[in-house]
């Protein structure tokens, strides 16, 4: 290892976490806390601004004890403000809980990541309006300002006065941004979630298909009434932008 390379490790470790590493001999104390607050601090008001429901719960010695842990031991990879929030959740995956952690601290942090993402994401290909009536011989696509997602907690709830302890099962939603550039977080059963999910993992497929193939893993139901089930929702998720043509 090079001095200057040796050099940065030991100021980036030092930045990261002064009262496990030590200082750089080679610069002044006062610069190292300057240089800190501002790595810090930047970090922290891209997690007060993405996070806002997840801050309101924490005392704020406890937040801030958690974002210090964020910044001391994960290793983002970038210094985007989304990117940073994405490696937040990311974090809490493997985090483990502290007293003052509420129970549901990674699906909240989660679900306002999924808003925050849908809502600031840019499409990459321009995505054409599927006329509804179409929609039953057409080749599908979930647009790609849409994801889905599965929590065990109703985070859609979640405030300083509504704090669940206990897991329950799972709900579905449906996350998008519609014509309206708003975001849309809709609640769908298994059933909808598995035919989204096929469509997200093989797009471009009928709705004859995908009915066709699901048939198989929610029998006794048979594809003429899935289908019969499944086009008046996918019609509606075409009207909002969440189903489109390309």
């Amino acid at each position: 290892m090079t001095a200057l390379k040796s050099t940065q490790l030991t100021f980036a470790n030092y930045i990261r976490d002064p009262r496990q590493f030590p200082a750089p001999a080679a610069i002044p104390a006062e610069r190292l806390e300057v240089y800190r607050e501002l790595f810090f601090n930047n970090v922290r008001g891209f997690l007060d601004n993405a996070f806002p429901v997840l801050q309101s719960l924490y005392c704020p010695e406890a937040w801030l004890a958690l974002q210090q842990q964020f910044f001391a031991q994960y290793r983002c990879h970038s210094p985007y403000f989304l990117h940073i929030a994405e490696q937040f959740v990311s974090f809490l995956q493997d985090y483990a809980l502290r007293p003052a952690d509420p129970v549901f601290l990674a699906e909240l942090a989660h679900y306002e990541w999924a808003e925050l993402y849908v809502g600031t994401k840019k499409c990459e290909q321009p995505a054409l309006t599927l006329a509804p009536d179409k929609l039953a011989d057409s080749p599908l696509w979930l647009s790609e300002l849409a994801m889905l997602a599965a929590y065990q907690y109703p985070v859609q709830n979640i405030s300083k006065d509504f704090q669940p302890n206990v897991a329950g099962a799972y709900q579905y939603f449906l996350i998008f941004r519609d014509y309206a550039d708003e975001v849309q977080f809709v609640s769908i059963n298994q059933a909808s979630l598995l035919l989204l999910n096929a469509l997200s993992e093989q797009p471009g497929q009928t709705l004859a298909a995908l009915t066709s193939a699901l048939a198989e893993h929610l029998a006794p139901l048979t594809p003429a009434q899935l289908h019969a089930a499944a086009l008046p929702l996918l019609q509606q998720f075409a009207k909002q932008g969440a189903i489109v043509m390309r």
